[in-house]
């Protein structure tokens, strides 16, 4: 992703409550508020986001049930180098595993709404802006399912139980992205994101 239009758009479907998420990220710079993903209906509509908090390395994880907000802020990513996310939610709980150790729990959060959305977007925010610098080796989904402690450490095995993957190493540069594990929800580039190796 090149920081300044690119982006990839996942085919709207339903979901929320209990989930959670794994990507591999590689930052080449920290835009502002630049976005890993972020699924919503628009700007501050029942958004789940993953991001860099302002143009810092800080780890930031927003869910808005309608545009009521709950952010935490933790740890870093790493600049220039490859970073391990994993992001739980369940019920008020919301855990952050940076590279397969937790680094913060926050229990007075909330799970997104159970609804379709319509943007999923990975690599830039609900209003087409905040836009990714940097590799998104994958993406990682599970809903009803919350990851526990030694889930997060079994992901570096090469087979997992997720119930959407879409994986950008070695596909086809400006062709969409099928979800690995039910086939069923494209995702498709934007404006000249490339695939990594």
């Amino acid at each position: 992703f090149d920081g300044v239009d690119d982006y990839v758009k996942i085919d709207d479907w339903e979901w929320g409550g209990t989930t959670s998420f794994e990507v591999y990220v590689k930052y080449d710079s920290f835009n502002y508020y630049s976005r890993i993903f972020d699924f919503g209906n628009g700007a501050d509509s029942d958004n789940v986001i993953l991001y860099n908090a302002d143009t810092s390395s800080t780890i930031r994880w927003n869910v808005c049930q309608g545009s009521s907000q709950k952010i935490l802020d933790t740890s870093n990513y790493d600049s220039a180098t490859w970073t391990h996310v994993v992001v739980t939610v369940n019920d008020m709980t919301t855990k952050v595993y940076k590279n397969g150790v937790l680094v913060d729990t926050k229990t007075d959060g909330h799970e997104p709404n159970v609804m379709t959305r319509t943007n999923h977007f990975i690599g830039a925010s609900n209003s087409l802006y905040n836009f990714f610098d940097g590799t998104v080796a994958y993406l990682k989904m599970w809903h009803g399912i919350e990851l526990t402690a030694s889930d997060v450490t079994s992901l570096y095995a090469p087979h997992n139980n997720a119930h959407h993957i879409w994986d950008f190493r070695d596909c086809t540069t400006g062709a969409p992205v099928a979800d690995r594990t039910a086939g069923d929800l494209m995702a498709t580039p934007i404006n000249g994101p490339t695939c990594s190796a």
